[in-house]
């Protein structure tokens, strides 16, 4: 391809590299990767030369009080998301260094800010959309600077720690929201509501010959609409496009055993992960997985590519994708029964050619036990079963209204931050609602993230008159944040925030009774409620372990009674009916 100019490439670490600019290529070498200092000084030059273009802003704090950055390519004379929107543009959203040991992306978009700026051949890409781009999104993990952080990873030399200044993964955290970093990214989006949203990262996993790793959005909790212009029009561009280029490129898979001729599964991401969560706002997710084990400046170049190639989508389609999410938004807003669970269905299986490696077991030299072990050396091309296709597991009816109670405000605090619109009771108010009673459920045993997971979660529904008092909150339904809300309240949801430990108190009870004191007391309730007394007996009789328990008799008789706290493992956000 015909050489444009010579020109100095702002990535590296304490040096520059000059290298040609092509038409549609930049050529990283190298094994360096910027600190965040330096990356945002690269920036802020950037930005000063570009002023008309391109502006260097802030987005909020990481948890060790460090500014997260954000930096806006624009050519239409404004840098605010609602002038942007007004002017009819498509946005494409990049995050770098969400894992700053993964830090490909951090090198990719400086070549893509430079390029896009300082080329009017790639500047054109620009004619209907507008980027943002996270420079590193975990600034305190990218200051853990190491050249051990990445034992499998093949460069850079010296890179960031995959935990914040907390130690939070902040690619778990989009729901729960620990860390001020999500807090931040969270407005970021709202504000942006990008249509493509791009999260970089290095893969683990099995070894192979494809040099990338494209994860989209699961595309069966996709809106309809949405799903059809990724699959149809956004992932078939961006495959022919890193053909055309060279970039070996696979979807991103999980293994249904330990190597890949067992089988790949798709990848289901919750709305923990970013793509999971811009999913919920019919946003088009990806995460860019360069391999592990290919050399640094490959992985840079197949990350710069893809950047490329999805701005080369969205100059081409991007009204179609406008119009798309416009119908999704109206779906949204009118649609009356949400999935909040998703299961595989390993019914539905696609063949697929694998480039890969001959895997076999070898002795180890460590355990002196079988390991796998990849020959790099042996190509081979595999035909592996597919399995991407997931089905509801769980659907549930959209109430009216939810009412969210103010004692739990960390609750009304994420709703707020992802721009759902609320309406404060100004007097004491009653209302006819369901309520959820939390019955059997998983608990993991030790934290995940901070927390101690809840999974597979049963309820019973009671219909009561709620109680509810001046100050409270009703979140009433019908608005293109529906998804959202229903993900994060509903305490059966996957990654809902009663799965996420968020109310774990009403799980504990809170009074109880003295043995010797409550015999005389639970004889009476017996005697004076044979229904009960028939329950007892029936339980005696089917659980021996109970019927030697006099305690669990006491127990039983008790949570059964007036005496019983009202509220214990009672969820407490109501849901308002039609």
């Amino acid at each position: 391809m015909r050489s444009i100019h010579r020109r100095v490439i702002l990535v590296g670490a304490a040096t520059v590299a000059t290298c040609t600019l092509h038409a549609q290529l930049h050529m990283f070498e190298g094994d360096t990767t910027p600190s965040w200092a330096a990356t945002i000084a690269q920036y802020q030059e950037l930005a000063d030369r570009h002023p008309r273009t391109a502006k260097l802003t802030e987005i909020g704090r990481d948890d060790d009080g460090s500014r997260i950055h954000l930096f806006i390519i624009s050519d239409v004379g404004t840098f605010k998301p609602r002038e942007v929107r007004e002017q009819d543009r498509n946005v494409l959203f990049i995050l770098n260094g969400i894992h700053p040991g993964e830090p490909d992306g951090v090198n990719a978009s400086l070549m893509l800010a430079q390029g896009l700026l300082e080329s009017d051949q790639l500047m054109g890409l620009l004619a209907t959309t507008t980027v943002a781009i996270v420079p590193i999104y975990n600034v305190s993990g990218a200051r853990q600077r190491s050249a051990s952080t990445r034992v499998d990873q093949n460069g850079p030399v010296v890179c960031g720690f995959r935990g914040n200044a907390r130690d939070l993964d902040l690619n778990r955290d989009m729901v729960k929201m620990d860390s001020r970093n999500a807090m931040a990214l969270v407005q970021a989006l709202r504000s942006w509501d990008p249509d493509v949203f791009i999260d970089t990262h290095v893969s683990d996993g099995a070894d192979h010959r494809y040099l990338m790793e494209l994860l989209t959005t699961q595309k069966d909790k996709l809106d309809p609409d949405v799903s059809a212009f990724m699959t149809r029009t956004l992932v078939p561009e961006l495959y022919a496009w890193m053909e055309r280029k060279k970039v070996p490129m696979c979807p991103y898979f999980e293994l249904r055993r330990q190597v890949p001729d067992s089988g790949l599964v798709g990848f289901l991401d919750g709305p923990r992960y970013t793509t999971g969560y811009t999913a919920l706002f019919n946003t088009i997710g990806i995460m860019a997985e360069s391999h592990m084990r290919k050399p640094f400046a490959d992985r840079v170049n197949a990350t710069y590519q893809l950047l490329l190639a999805t701005l080369a989508v969205l100059d081409q389609h991007g009204r179609e994708l406008r119009d798309a999410r416009q119908r999704a938004e109206a779906r949204t807003r009118s649609i009356q029964r949400r999935p909040v669970r998703w299961t595989l269905d390993t019914t539905v299986v696609q063949k697929e050619e694998f480039l890969g490696y001959r895997s076999e077991m070898r002795r180890s030299a460590v355990s002196g036990l079988p390991r796998l072990f990849y020959d790099g050396s042996r190509p081979v091309d595999l035909t592996v079963d597919r399995y991407d296709h997931y089905v509801p597991a769980l659907v549930i009816d959209r109430p009216k209204a939810y009412l969210v109670p103010q004692a739990w405000r960390e609750v009304m605090q994420r709703l707020a931050l992802n721009g759902v619109e609320m309406e404060r009771l100004n007097n004491d108010t009653s209302f006819v609602a369901e309520m959820y009673r939390i019955g059997e459920m998983r608990t993991t045993s030790s934290p995940y993230e901070g927390h101690y997971l809840h999974s597979d979660v049963e309820v019973g529904v009671e219909r009561d008159t709620v109680q509810a008092h001046a100050g409270d909150m009703l979140v009433p339904m019908g608005h293109a944040t529906d998804r959202y809300v229903m993900e994060v309240l509903e305490p059966q949801s996957d990654d809902g925030l009663f799965a996420w430990g968020f109310f774990d108190s009403i799980l504990q009870q809170k009074e109880w009774f003295n043995d010797y004191s409550f015999e005389e007391k639970a004889a009476e309730l017996l005697a004076a409620d044979p229904e009960l007394a028939e329950a007892l007996e029936r339980k005696r009789e089917a659980d021996p372990g109970f019927a030697a328990d006099g305690w669990a008799h006491l127990a039983f008789v008790f949570r059964r009674s007036p005496y019983m706290e009202p509220n214990y493992r009672r969820y407490p956000i109501a849901r308002l009916l039609p």
